[in-house]
């Protein structure tokens, strides 16, 4: 599956990254658009859920888990007797909820980067990381494959993962493995691309999807998607010569360059 030199229409376009500076002013990477080259509306997208520390939350995944369980939980998240956070110095916790309580360096997130960190640190799988992406790489890794369950979630304008986050904890309160949540997890966000796609489909009569940002360099994540969409009439499109993270960005960023001179001209 690859781009064909002739694809220049309005698709269902699905961009999972981890930084891209929204239209809105706030940090986007879980977005459903329906586009071209010429223009693009933003469908759907993930909740947003503050980045404590901005950029170095990056570094830190667990910044990233304290913030998601802060959002739906408040201070009680410090109750759950989560493992993760026992490797984690009590005053840095302490700082982190201070600068969510106080809104001091947390913009808004909608990545799916920074989703995938939250539930890499919040399986105890990766809190820290000593190179980019690692936290993704190794929760991606831990995938039970003979798992087909998926959590519950809810699609809408907004995407909102509270239920996805509850049904981890509970997960980890009851004992299950963290290759099993992985499963589960990485299971879930496939449904919620099917999803969303199937009802743009519904609304908008788009049968092409096509597939891009950094997430998708997740083999599983995509295999799984193109699968899941083609068995169900989608045609799906994702990179094969041209990266699908930032490495591609110039190359896309001339595409739509050069269209919208076509169409001035």
């Amino acid at each position: 599956m690859g781009f064909p030199a002739k694809l220049d229409e309005k698709v269902i376009g699905i961009a999972f990254d981890g930084v891209g500076l929204g239209d809105d002013g706030n940090i986007w990477g879980g977005e459903f658009l329906i586009c071209d080259f010429a223009d693009y509306k933003r469908y759907s997208h993930f909740e947003y859920v503050q980045m404590p520390g901005g950029d170095t939350a990056t570094k830190n995944p667990w910044r990233m888990a304290v913030s998601y369980l802060y959002k739906y939980y408040g201070t009680s998240f410090l109750d759950l007797n989560l493992a993760f956070l026992k490797n984690i110095p009590d005053f840095e916790i302490d700082l982190v909820i201070k600068m969510l309580e106080k809104n001091i360096n947390c913009p808004l997130t909608s990545s799916t980067g920074r989703f995938f960190d939250a539930v890499a640190a919040l399986t105890n799988i990766c809190t820290q990381s000593s190179f980019h992406a690692e936290a993704p790489m190794r929760l991606e890794a831990a995938i039970d494959k003979n798992t087909s369950a998926v959590y519950n979630f809810e699609t809408g304008t907004v995407i909102k993962p509270e239920n996805i986050i509850k049904g981890i904890v509970n997960d980890l309160q009851n004992g299950i493995t963290q290759e099993v949540i992985s499963a589960k997890f990485h299971n879930t966000i496939i449904n919620v691309i099917f999803e969303v796609a199937n009802k743009i489909r519904q609304t908008e009569g788009l049968n092409k999807v096509v597939l891009s940002g950094g997430s998708f360099q997740n083999s599983f994540l995509l295999e799984k998607t193109e699968n899941l969409l083609s068995d169900n009439g989608f045609e799906v499109f994702a990179q094969e010569n041209i990266p699908a993270n930032d490495g591609g960005l110039a190359l896309g960023q001339l595409a739509i360059a050069a269209k919208r001179r076509q169409i001035n001209d």
